[in-house]
């Protein structure tokens, strides 16, 4: 029993830690989906400023558990929006990347003489 208690101590405690690692993944993922979703609603309006670095931070606020000091940075492109956004702890270190298309239905239905 001495050499059983700690081997599933050991097993229980790493379990825990990819527990920790797959839910701050699943939040940074959907948080930089959303950023660079943003983003290209943004570019399609362009009388509108969104600041995304600060809507990103909103959105993660106090959701990480085991992850820290967060980062983002937003790549823009004429047809693409690109988040990427990193984090870690120690040697633990997690980094996602979300792209959203930015569209512009006006500009086809112009192409294609349905609108002037």
């Amino acid at each position: 029993m001495s050499y059983i208690i700690p081997l599933f101590l050991g097993l229980f405690v790493l379990l825990v830690h990819a527990v920790f690692y797959y839910h701050d993944k699943a939040v940074l993922t959907g948080a930089a989906q959303e950023t660079a979703i943003l983003g290209a609603q943004a570019a399609r309006r362009p009388e509108t400023e969104y600041d995304l670095e600060a809507f990103f931070r909103e959105r993660i606020e106090g959701k990480l558990i085991y992850m820290t000091e967060p980062e983002l940075s937003v790549e823009e492109s004429r047809d693409r929006v690109q988040a990427a956004a990193s984090a870690g702890k120690g040697i633990m270190k997690l980094a996602v990347c979300q792209k959203a298309e930015i569209v512009r239905p006006e500009e086809d239905l112009r192409r294609m003489g349905v609108v002037r």
